[in-house]
């Protein structure tokens, strides 16, 4: 059984209109990146390793779950906050953030606080959609930072 990605693309290109998504440009990250085009890339790389695996997903919250992971809107360096802090903080607030600007059910919220486990332990994806985009954010992460690719 294979994914619809029409689906998946028109819901990835409505936020991706977004205002509130628009945002994200102004944010570095990984270096070269800002986290709208990281997350834009998180994205189609879930949507990927779903057909890859076989899983049958949600299209719609696996692309508002990917899109808005890192929706925590503020610059790292001037907040001061050492990567370890950032990385445990920024998914709770990413989903506070998200779920005010948006209307988010329990998956997309599971999706954006469990994309950094295990480094938050307690906040475990519980979904196919939150594994995909926890291991799809690492891939992008690695390729962005250590290969200086994308």
């Amino acid at each position: 059984m294979t994914n619809n990605r029409d689906l998946f693309t028109q819901e990835l290109n409505q936020l991706l209109r977004d205002p509130n998504v628009q945002q994200m440009k102004k944010y570095a990250q990984h270096g070269g990146t800002n986290t709208l085009s990281h997350s834009t890339k998180v994205a189609l790389a879930s949507f990927d390793l779903a057909e890859k695996l076989g899983w049958k997903i949600n299209e719609e919250e696996l692309a508002r779950g990917a899109i808005l992971h890192d929706y925590y809107l503020y610059d790292i360096r001037a907040e001061g906050l050492s990567p370890y802090r950032h990385g445990t903080s920024h998914p709770k607030l990413a989903a506070e953030k998200a779920g005010q600007d948006f209307e988010l059910t329990d998956k997309e919220k599971n999706i954006i606080r469990g994309h950094m486990w295990p480094l938050t332990l307690l906040s475990p994806p519980r979904s196919r959609e939150a594994a995909l985009v926890c291991m799809a954010d690492k891939y992008v992460a690695f390729r962005e930072m250590v290969l200086r690719k994308y």
